[in-house]
């Protein structure tokens, strides 16, 4: 019979101990550490979280070519004195001025980028005006083009000191919002360079990622096979029905981004989402229904349905029981009857996988060890290669992000 999760992380334990007990004592230090330290790591992990889907979604938006197409692109035309590389221009701009529909939350993420970048640059702040308009262009608004223009002029001049002083992501966000503005093509060609150096090097560190010693930890830890988790939901007694809800969600169930549940509602009569996808994007929601999940909001915009697992249907249907909002519509997910802020959401799935293993587990970092675990079991023979496609296909990845996602073994 072959070995449970649970028993191939004591056997591992076990091993590493015989080997070498200092470097297992420090294991444990390091575990006891990653405990002592969770909530402000909880902190920092929830920015990363929510920066981190609008990061990928922009990189795959923006850079719509193959790549090796513009390895050309990148000449260089200087380098100054700290080491940094100047590219020389484009000749033509890659994409025509962009009127993709932005999502309320990368607006918001685009526009606290840009206030910031502009504050540290300038030395002055925005003001009213200048956030209005910039909104306005956000919102595919009609905007002050001119006023726009005026308060930006800086670009003109001192481009390259500007690119410097932005990180991987300010440059990806001001980037994407600098393609809205008409009459920037020049300003564009110039920048483009330096977006495929970052997204060439994104690429290649997501390839042959290697797990560090903390990831070693936490992957043996955690389980993904079905009887394993259904083991530890039947004698973790003290977990609420949210909290075992919550556990399932995200290991019974190809593991999803969070947000994909924080906009989950239950129903029961069907002809609710008989219009759903003639919505715009931004004003549809997921639902539960009778058994199935309908995902009709999606990071790339599929419409998805899907059969629950029985197990997992059935934490739905105990949590629904204990739910006293019995209206004809309601949340899966309620945080005190009102809808999660996503990095409350966050915090609870972590505070609940750091109850079950004593070391809590990010929302990504779930992602990142499933997609290690399908992966493996891929390459020892016990999955398919169209069962990993038809997995990849439920978490909402494309066959070759999953396999990127995935760390070696």
């Amino acid at each position: 019979m072959p070995l449970s999760r649970a028993e191939i992380s004591k056997r591992y334990r076990e091993k590493q101990k015989a080997n070498n007990l200092e470097a297992f004592r420090e294991k444990e230090r390091i575990r006891g550490n990653l405990n002592y330290k969770k909530l402000k790591n909880e902190e920092i992990k929830v920015k990363e979280e929510e920066n981190k889907e609008e990061e990928i979604k922009v990189k795959e938006e923006e850079i719509k070519e193959k790549m090796p197409t513009y390895f050309t692109n990148l000449n260089i035309a200087n380098v100054d004195d700290s080491g940094f590389i100047i590219y020389k221009p484009i000749k033509k701009r890659i994409n025509s001025l962009n009127k993709s529909i932005l999502q309320p939350q990368t607006i918001q993420l685009y526009f606290n980028c840009f206030k910031k970048v502009y504050k540290n640059f300038t030395k002055m702040d925005m003001d009213d005006t200048f956030q209005n308009e910039l909104l306005n262009l956000l919102n595919n608004k009609s905007y002050d083009i001119k006023y726009i223009k005026d308060k930006l002029n800086f670009l003109n001049k001192d481009l390259n000191i500007f690119i410097k002083s932005l990180n991987k992501n300010e440059l990806q966000y001001i980037y994407s919002i600098l393609t809205r503005i008409k009459g920037f093509s020049s300003i564009i060609k110039k920048i483009y360079p330096f977006i495929l150096e970052k997204q060439i090097h994104y690429q290649q560190s997501r390839d042959n990622k290697e797990m560090d010693e903390i990831d070693k930890i936490k992957y043996y830890k955690i389980s993904f096979n079905k009887s394993d988790i259904i083991n530890i939901i039947e004698t973790h007694t003290n977990m609420t029905p949210r909290e075992l809800l919550l556990f399932g969600l995200f290991t019974l169930f190809p593991v999803r981004r969070p947000i994909d549940y924080q906009r989950m509602i239950i129903i029961n009569d069907e002809t609710i989402i008989k219009n759903e996808q003639k919505k715009k994007i931004s004003d549809r929601n997921n639902y539960y229904y009778n058994g199935m999940f309908y995902f009709y909001r999606t990071k790339n915009k599929d419409i998805q349905k899907f059969t629950v697992p029985d197990y997992l249907n059935t934490l739905i249907l105990n949590y629904i029981k204990t739910n006293d909002n019995l209206e004809l519509k309601y949340l899966l997910l309620d945080n005190n009857n009102k809808q999660y802020n996503i990095s409350t959401l966050i915090i609870h799935i972590m505070k609940v996988f750091n109850k079950i293993y004593d070391i809590s587990f990010s929302a990504v970092e779930l992602r990142h060890y499933y997609s290690t675990y399908i992966n493996h079991l891929v390459k020892i023979k016990k999955l398919t290669i169209d069962e990993h496609k038809e997995i990849c296909y439920m978490m909402n990845h494309s066959y070759e992000e999953n396999k990127k996602y995935a760390y070696l073994l």
